[in-house]
């Protein structure tokens, strides 16, 4: 049997490989002459604009001189390397078995035979590996540039008008009181007021996303029951609200509800209705135009220590849930981890609780004296209930249908299956679909999420002291407003980071594993 170099040396249509034309040469070193010559105009342009007005900002010099030298020398050298390497051909790159086609046959040989066909190497303008390096390079250039520009004007019109660039203010006197910030004095730092408009965004966030999550799961559930009323009162909640304007929801629950609703006053001569629980003075609730109050705890003694030991509690019931499943795969019995770990949970709480005397205790909603604050319990002031249960509420609209979608994209053999094994509708939903149905609706879910504490900007209409309503009233009290926007803009963005970063960990958790 002859060898595969003698086999392939009887084939006469395998030929030699072409060299490049002269215009492909000429044509890619004009290219390159081009692109040399706008960057070295542009650059000459750019430096004696700055020389000329005797410019003295380090870093546009700094940009002009890089334009001026390093630029046109990386055009140089594509020139120079391009000259040599168009064209030419980089000879067989390593020992081995290269397979080529013949026109007739696919053909097996040596690659160090010189009739071997290979690409020519095409210039750097034309490389798809450069063009896409030089595509992000310049996407980057664009953006720092635009971001420079937009800062240096920025600070030129700061010093044209006499604003300052500094960040002192905040240590300045706040000079307006704040709907229930109880302790704040209107002598204190901006700075204070800011982070008690920080507190209350992360109140109303929280407690908006929590009822977003819930009403909206209940919702999206309701629109695929077979119940046609149900069916029918979800869609028209969906529909409802979605195709609102959250401004207006928000609008809506504070001025429906309370500034016009049929609930009562709060002053001394029109007491709020309060209600006591049957054969004693506490209340349990208390609710009017301005506020309403519920029973609360009160921080006693050990509470640092407390909180550590349940710390400790919670990690117990981790490894008890861990026990718990790993025995019921070992064993096939039911698992039953959620009553165990639960249950560990509390006995572990109750008797932390017990054993440092009661940390906390009751703490009962009542009128003070004068007859115009709560004291005692936790009361809301009228603007954030309305804020929180129009953000609420108008976001569960979308969430519910993300979670329709989501469920409907479990192929229906999910469903069948379960039905086959004889679980019940709700067991189908809480151990077959929900799971499956989870890893469709997070990553969408997370905007949602994003949507809800951005909008809680909206609480100024309700009057809801909120970062964005103090940072509006900083700047309306002539605080600078550049660095307020900046602090205001840092602060949303962090939490969003944080909220997306958080869910986006549980979310690739839930991800199937391949083995």
């Amino acid at each position: 049997m002859s060898s595969t170099a003698d086999f392939a040396s009887t084939q006469a249509d395998l030929t030699a490989v072409p060299s490049a034309p002269p215009s492909r040469r000429l044509l890619a070193l004009l290219a390159d002459l081009l692109i040399l010559a706008f960057v070295g105009v542009v650059s000459v342009w750019q430096l004696g604009l700055r020389l000329l007005d005797n410019y003295s900002d380090i870093p546009e010099l700094a940009l002009a001189w890089l334009f001026m030298t390093a630029v046109p020398a990386a055009i140089v050298a594509i020139v120079v390397i391009d000259a040599i390497r168009v064209g030419q051909t980089p000879g067989m790159a390593a020992a081995g078995i290269r397979t080529i086609h013949d026109g007739t046959k696919k053909r097996v040989l040596p690659t160090d035979d010189p009739r071997v066909p290979e690409p020519g190497i095409p210039a750097l303008w034309r490389d798809v590996r450069i063009l896409r390096i030089a595509g992000q390079a310049l996407a980057l250039i664009v953006v720092v540039a635009l971001i420079r520009w937009m800062f240096h004007n920025l600070i030129v019109r700061m010093d044209n008008v006499g604003l300052p660039k500094e960040f002192d203010f905040l240590n300045k006197p706040y000079g307006v009181g704040i709907t229930d910030a109880f302790g704040f004095n209107v002598r204190d730092p901006v700075w204070k007021a800011l982070f008690i408009g920080f507190k209350n965004t992360i109140a109303a966030s929280v407690v908006g996303i929590l009822i977003a999550t819930v009403v909206g799961v209940f919702v999206g559930i309701a629109r695929l029951s077979s119940n046609w009323l149900v069916a029918k009162g979800a869609s028209l909640y969906v529909e409802s609200l979605r195709n609102l304007p959250p401004l207006v929801v928000i609008a809506f629950f504070g001025f429906a509800i309370f500034t016009y609703g049929p609930l009562p006053l709060f002053n001394p001569t029109n007491p709020p209705w309060q209600g006591t629980f049957f054969g004693s003075d506490s209340n349990w609730i208390i609710i009017s135009k301005d506020r309403w109050a519920i029973p609360s705890l009160a921080a006693e003694n050990h509470v640092g220590v407390f909180w550590l030991l349940v710390l400790v509690g919670a990690l117990i019931a981790m490894t008890v849930w861990i026990w718990r499943t790993r025995y019921s795969n070992s064993t096939g019995n039911p698992h039953h981890r959620v009553l165990w770990s639960l249950g560990t949970f509390a006995v572990i709480v109750v008797l932390c609780f017990v054993a440092l005397g009661q940390p906390y205790s009751w703490s009962w909603p009542a009128v003070s004296d004068s007859g115009r604050r709560v004291v005692g319990g936790f009361s809301a002031h009228w603007g954030y209930m309305s804020l929180t249960l129009g953000l609420g509420l108008y976001t569960a609209s979308f969430v519910a249908e993300i979670i329709r979608g989501s469920i409907l994209a479990v192929h229906k053999g999910q469903t069948e299956a379960a039905m086959a094994v004889g679980l019940k509708s709700g067991q189908r939903y809480r151990h077959v679909v929900l799971p499956q149905a989870q890893r469709i609706a997070i990553p969408p879910y997370i905007s949602e999420c994003a949507n809800l504490i951005k909008n809680t900007s909206l609480g100024i209409v309700v009057a809801y002291p909120d970062l964005a309503q103090i940072t509006n009233t900083a700047w309306g009290i002539n605080f600078p407003a550049p660095q307020l926007l900046l602090i205001l803009m840092t602060v949303y963005l962090v939490i969003n980071l944080i909220v997306s970063a958080l869910l986006n960990l549980y979310n690739r958790s839930l991800q199937l594993k391949e083995r």
